[in-house]
């Protein structure tokens, strides 16, 4: 059975990638939390926003094509956490992790696209 794509499951496939980008971000930044089982919270809160970010692609796949979603939300998601380790944690973006981030981005777009066009 083929489900009609509305919003909710474009906003589904956004929060998929907040979810997983969150909880990536969350697994670094808890390494330097300094209180008791902080690395345990920081492995639950991750386990967690994955786990949320799985059910809302799950969600998401329901009418939009599984291919599309995963590229959509892979290299959207990869693209966030390189600019999360950028801005906050001053890691280097240097020539080629820019070109890679571009191609990664392309290929999403042209997933989309080639989907669009059967």
């Amino acid at each position: 059975m083929v489900h009609k794509i509305t919003w909710l499951h474009w906003l589904f496939l956004a929060f998929s990638i907040l979810f997983e980008v969150s909880g990536t971000s969350i697994m670094k930044i808890s390494h330097s939390w300094n209180f008791q089982f902080a690395s345990e919270l920081g492995l639950i809160i991750m386990w967690s926003f994955l786990a949320l970010s799985y059910f809302c692609l799950a969600k998401a796949t329901t009418a939009l094509p599984v291919g599309v979603a995963f590229a959509l939300w892979d290299a959207s998601g990869l693209v966030l956490i390189v600019a999360f380790s950028v801005t906050i944690l001053g890691e280097n973006l240097d020539f080629i992790k820019t070109i890679g981030l571009i191609c990664v981005l392309t290929g999403g777009f042209l997933v989309h696209k080639g989907t669009d066009a059967h």
